[in-house]
């Protein structure tokens, strides 16, 4: 009796020592450094969802291509054509989504990637400047650079062989500083956060909801900009943009989807942020 008892216990053991490799096979294959690949995929091809028309947020879309025929009017009697432009960028986006999801010709790719997001960056401080006649629209610059910064790490890694994951980790900590801040009402447009939080409370309560989440999104962005914590602030932040991208697709499929891409850049940042002191621990 004591044999078979002891028997089955090994075979549990076993079970569960063959589990926890699996587990630590599959981190290992998310924290690849080919996965920023695919967060910056998700995040292309949802805007280009965005471009087509299947998102309310390409009224967002078209006011940056109306800041930019604004500022154009200053220098030439010229206007770029709305409704075409942005078909044309969904277009773009789509072939940029196929050519992360390859691999294909990312050491030119990338450095034109990072220029886009920077214009694109520049133009929507422009925007809120324009909107509020305030230079503090910093938050319309963080949102975008998320991206940047990853696109960063993953040039390094394909051109260098450097992998520099703090880069991902600081540009998820300005996700959420964005993200805070704007709620807070201080350094951004807000607009489409309270349009979301009406998907999951009553539309009177919506600001209130956003500006307590302004909070905790500015805490969790400031431990993971800092490092201050931030191993433990990476499991809140995980499943806050979890239960944002749910909110995300019952409101737009396309927003679910470019969303998406923060949460795969947190559970890689989770990864890295833990994988050291599990290697101490089975030391």
């Amino acid at each position: 009796m004591y044999r078979l008892l002891l028997d089955r216990k090994q075979k549990i053991l076993a079970i569960f020592v063959q589990k926890a490799r699996d587990m630590r096979e599959v981190a290992r294959k998310i924290s690849s450094p080919e996965t920023l690949r695919f967060v910056l995929a998700l995040t292309f091809f949802g805007h280009a969802l965005v471009n087509f028309g299947f998102s309310p947020l390409i009224g967002l879309h078209t006011n940056l291509v109306n800041t930019a025929n604004k500022i154009l009017g200053f220098f030439i009697d010229w206007q770029i054509p709305v409704d075409t432009f942005l078909t044309g960028l969904g277009i773009a986006e789509v072939v940029v989504t196929i050519l992360l999801v390859g691999g294909w010709g990312l050491r030119w790719l990338i450095p034109v990637l990072i220029g886009y997001l920077t214009v694109v960056g520049l133009l929507a401080y422009t925007m809120y400047y324009f909107n509020k006649q305030s230079f503090f629209g910093f938050a319309e610059i963080m949102r975008r650079l998320p991206w940047i910064f990853t696109a960063i790490a993953l040039y390094l890694w394909k051109t260098k062989g450097e992998l520099k994951p703090n880069l991902v980790r600081i540009g998820l900590a300005f996700a959420f500083l964005a993200h805070g801040t704007a709620s807070l009402g201080l350094l951004g447009f807000n607009k489409g956060h309270i349009d979301l939080a009406v998907q999951v409370v009553p539309e009177e309560y919506a600001r209130d909801f956003v500006f307590y989440s302004g909070i905790s999104d500015t805490i969790i962005g400031l431990s993971l900009l800092t490092g201050l914590w931030a191993r433990w602030f990476i499991f809140p932040a995980i499943l806050w943009i979890l239960f944002v991208v749910i909110v995300s697709f019952i409101f737009a499929i396309s927003d679910g989807i470019f969303r998406m891409g923060f949460l795969l850049m947190a559970i890689w940042t989770f990864i890295y942020l833990w994988r050291d002191r599990l290697l101490e621990q089975r030391a």
